[in-house]
């Protein structure tokens, strides 16, 4: 016998504080959206060895391919995707120092799976009214350091790797401002953005 007799409690989580948080890549894979073209999509997780606010909880971060129409020779390099934005993240993932030639944006996502990166968080309105985190994927990632401040104004774990589930120190956010919109040479693509999230295609 299945009974609901009850409504459940609202169970949704609190927006992640805007800051910098160290992560790693959990999730890594090419998705299609709704427009025609491919996103590759990540799921990032906080790491929980670092004493820093909102240990655990997961942040979303797409790269998107380009319009046909918008590719230049860089873009087509790599798929077609954003190049800057791609390159960044294979640079402060460290793969691009063994290498600049991959076979396939699949071998491109096994390589990032389990990569620490520390990204800063902001905030932003889409185009449904609704607030959700963002990292922009050229200003907002950077690579790990053992001795960089995190999420108020703490420092690494010196026991450095994936997470261990062992660091529970509590955490203490930050209020960090958001960084300022991209500039004209950055945002090349950023109308994917728009339309995705228009097609209700994100995972938030």
């Amino acid at each position: 016998m299945l009974h609901f007799g009850k409504k459940p409690e609202n169970q949704g989580f609190e927006l992640i504080p805007c800051g910098d948080y160290e992560v790693f890549i959990e999730q890594a894979e090419e998705r299609p959206t709704k427009s025609g073209r491919y996103k590759l999509n990540m799921r990032l997780r906080i790491r929980d060895d670092v004493q820093q606010a909102c240990q655990n909880r997961c942040l979303f971060l797409d790269i998107f391919q380009k319009t046909p129409e918008k590719l230049d020779e860089m873009d087509r390099q790599v798929g077609g995707y954003i190049y800057s934005h791609l390159y960044n993240l294979l640079e402060v993932t460290g793969i691009l120092s063994s290498g600049s030639d991959f076979d396939s944006m699949s071998d491109v996502c096994s390589l990032l799976i389990g990569k620490e990166i520390r990204v800063t968080v902001y905030h932003e309105k889409g185009t449904d009214g609704v607030i959700r985190e963002k990292i922009n994927p050229l200003n907002g990632l950077h690579a790990s350091s053992p001795n960089a401040p995190v999420s108020g104004g703490q420092t690494l774990n010196p026991a450095y790797g994936r997470p261990s589930a062992q660091q529970k120190n509590p955490a203490q956010t930050s209020a960090y401002a958001p960084p300022p919109s991209p500039s004209v040479s950055e945002s090349e693509g950023l109308e994917d953005f728009k339309e995705i999230i228009s097609d209700g295609d994100l995972p938030f």
